[in-house]
């Protein structure tokens, strides 16, 4: 009788396990990255209507989003960003570029030196030099480049605020026209992204992935999946993986 007992506990136990399999699939199911195929890249960059990406060779493609299918766009860049209406990067010997966030028309090179540039801010191009100096440059930006205190070593504009990392992971943050003072964050995360309306989104040093909402005092979620690299839009998530594929995800952000 003692062992017939046992056995239905054990069934019990069993039913209530997978109750909480299904409950918590139905919860958390469709909280997964797909991945964007056809192409592999090194770094990537999202805005409302298309993707932008380079190549470990420092290729350029583009995607409208939903991405079906890259297109090769001429020239080279080592690090791309989608602004609103432009898309900006710079090239291995750290020039900087633009042109229309559509593709459309020609590459424009503009005065200054950056290591990575970020066009998403609201009213503000934003980048690091190679020596981790910081930079502003009031939108439509023609190079007039104005020195920020601080160090970072890389950099990523919001509506407003400005989040960046520096060479130890900090993570700092500070209004997006440059006023106030730098306000460091808890936590430590190697690239980090403030393009998304409500969140703050980055990866750490193991590529573990978190969100963390704005304007954010350091309560980070962590997220399934592992990116190496990540750029938020108003509706989704898209980021590189150790492998270089590409991923997508399209939760509210």
């Amino acid at each position: 009788m003692a062992l017939l007992e046992q056995q239905k506990k054990m069934m019990i136990k069993f039913s209530l396990l997978l109750l909480l399999g299904a409950f918590v699939s139905s919860c958390f199911g469709n909280d997964q990255f797909e991945h964007v195929a056809g192409l592999k890249l090194k770094h990537v960059s999202a805005g409302a209507g298309y993707f932008w990406g380079v190549t470990s060779s420092d290729d350029i493609y583009r995607c409208d989003n939903p991405c079906k299918s890259w297109t090769k766009v001429t020239g080279k860049l080592m690090q791309i960003d989608v602004g609103d209406s432009e898309v900006w990067g710079v090239n291995s010997a750290h020039q900087i570029f633009k042109r229309p966030v559509d593709g459309s028309g020609k590459w424009t090179k503009l005065p200054g030196l950056l290591k990575h540039v970020s066009a998403s801010g609201n009213g503000y191009i934003w980048g690091v030099n190679k020596n981790e100096m910081i930079y502003k440059c009031k939108k439509p930006c023609t190079g007039k480049w104005i020195k920020i205190d601080g160090h970072l070593k890389q950099i990523d504009g919001g509506n407003k605020y400005v989040y960046g990392v520096n060479r130890y992971n900090n993570i700092w943050t500070r209004p997006v026209d440059g006023s106030g003072k730098w306000r460091r964050i808890p936590g430590a995360l190697m690239h980090i992204t403030a393009s998304g309306s409500d969140d703050v989104f980055g990866v750490n040093k193991a590529n573990q992935i978190y969100r963390c909402q704005k304007p954010c005092i350091g309560e980070w979620e962590q997220m399934q999946g592992a990116l190496k690299q990540c750029d938020a839009t108003f509706n989704g998530l898209i980021g590189v993986a150790g492998d270089s594929t590409v991923w997508h995800h399209s939760i509210p952000v």
